[in-house]
């Protein structure tokens, strides 16, 4: 309970935010499953609003929601804090998100709203029809208005803790604006694959998935290469064809087109795969359909060179064991609940502001 002027206001339970969780991912299969359901904007709506999220790419983001909210994962998730039951009496919440994936700010969401904050969130313009019906979702289950989120169209209000996603430039402003709030603030990361040269075609493929499901557009796609000396570069441009089509998204091939251009220009040596150019080049980041890489003579280089810059790089994908930290091809676009991103845990970081007051 909450105390709201001379009344006391009796806020949801944790339990009831668990199943309001588990209600939307079983919303977000239905979705799927093509069975009428209420509100939905309808993929081709969402597809007009950003070109970038075609059917095929929301319907993946969906499915993978939908497994991880599923009752017992959430449960098994919450069941490693100590989360209040009735939720944080005095966090509020702000979050900024980004929109450069289908719902890639849900996790900053369902971590504020499982821990029961108050959240005002500011949407980006670039996902603001898909994510704007899935909180209209959640606050239709909500049966207090204190649990109510706040979408906010204008400048972000009335908060105490922020969440703000946002590239490198806009970083240096959420330092100065939110400077005096307790805060957690991402900017550019990108993701790296080690090929060791005894990958399968499947493998290949998977690592496929890494490279290019939401057109490259997330910190956790693969943008630059380790590779062996020598490396020959065959296999990977056959498996890699599984994604032959991208170059039929026009605003993909315009990209694909103009990175061509200026690498012929400058007769920089590159390799064409068709549907993406691969140029010898040490930087993490790399243009839409690009990928950078470079050659290793052991992996202990590697390892150092992920320890320069560990702040800059979201996931690793690696077969090979003795690289630490990394995932298995084809799951950088599959994390858990408990896969934060930055490696900074939420809902610590909410539980200790509670703490605090």
């Amino acid at each position: 309970m909450t105390k709201l002027g001379t009344k006391w206001v009796i806020r949801m339970k944790l339990s009831e935010r668990v199943q309001i969780l588990s209600d939307l991912g079983e919303l977000f299969n239905r979705v799927c499953l093509e069975e009428k359901t209420s509100e939905f904007p309808g993929f081709n709506n969402i597809r007009v609003n950003n070109p970038w999220f075609t059917e095929q790419n929301v319907r993946f983001a969906l499915t993978e929601w939908s497994d991880l909210l599923k009752k017992q994962n959430i449960n098994n998730w919450v069941d490693a804090y100590n989360i209040p039951v009735n939720g944080l009496e005095n966090i509020k919440l702000g979050i900024i998100s980004a929109g450069n994936i289908p719902l890639v700010g849900l996790h900053d969401l369902i971590c504020g709203f499982i821990c029961g904050a108050k959240i005002r969130i500011k949407l980006s313009s670039k996902d603001n029809i898909l994510f704007k019906w899935v909180i209209n979702t959640i606050n239709n289950e909500i049966t207090t208005e204190l649990d109510k989120i706040l979408i906010s169209d204008q400048k972000l209000e009335d908060f105490n803790a922020v969440i703000a996603t946002g590239n490198n430039n806009t970083n240096r402003y959420f330092e100065y604006y939110f400077g005096s709030y307790p805060k957690i603030l991402r900017h550019n990361r990108n993701s790296i694959a080690i090929l060791t040269g005894t990958e399968t075609n499947d493998d290949l493929e998977l690592i496929a998935d890494d490279v290019f499901r939401y057109f490259g557009l997330g910190c956790r796609n693969v943008s630059s290469f380790f590779v062996p000396m020598d490396y020959d570069f065959n296999d990977m441009g056959k498996a890699f064809q599984k994604y032959a089509d991208l170059i039929d998204n026009h605003k993909y091939a315009n990209n694909f087109n103009y990175q061509y251009t200026m690498l012929a220009m400058n007769r920089t040596i590159h390799i064409n795969f068709g549907n993406c150019l691969l140029v010898e080049k040490e930087a993490l980041h790399s243009p839409i359909s690009v990928l950078n890489y470079r050659s290793y003579e052991n992996l202990d280089a590697i390892s150092n060179f992920i320890a320069m810059h560990k702040n800059e790089i979201q996931c690793i994908v690696c077969k090979d064991t003795k690289i630490k930290n990394s995932i298995l091809p084809g799951q950088t676009q599959k994390p858990s609940l408990t896969d934060y991103a930055d490696n900074i845990d939420t809902i610590k970081f909410l539980l200790n502001l509670q703490y605090d007051n």
